[in-house]
């Protein structure tokens, strides 16, 4: 299988790694803040998946790093204070599970900062 790998530029220092502000689902849907990338990363990210399949994340919720969730099949472990995306979520049939890691916040990371996934 031929995978494709594209350059992606982050332009904010709050979001200082991919896994803050890009999140692919398991069902292949994908949790993005588009304000974390610069014009060719919206771009690139756009150009690659089906518009239907993209939850952009607002400023707002992006700031308690909502993009940084963990995936597994149906269920989505993600950090309080994202309540549209949770909804969006729910709405697509996703199990969504907020939960309060604002300690965690602390140190610049949330729910996917605290999985080692092993595969």
């Amino acid at each position: 299988m031929i995978q494709k790998v594209i350059s992606l530029e982050l332009i904010q220092e709050w979001f200082y790694h991919l896994d803050t502000c890009f999140c692919p689902l398991d069902r292949g849907d994908l949790i993005y803040y588009p304000g974390a990338f610069d014009v060719y990363g919206c771009k690139a990210i756009e150009g690659s998946i089906d518009a239907g399949k993209i939850l952009r994340v607002s400023d707002e919720e992006a700031q308690t790093f909502s993009c940084n969730a963990v995936s597994v099949g149906d269920d989505v472990v993600m950090n309080v204070g994202a309540p549209k995306l949770v909804e969006e979520l729910e709405r697509r049939g996703y199990n969504v599970y907020p939960t309060d890691l604002s300690e965690f916040l602390k140190s610049g990371g949330s729910a996917k900062c605290l999985t080692l996934r092993l595969e």
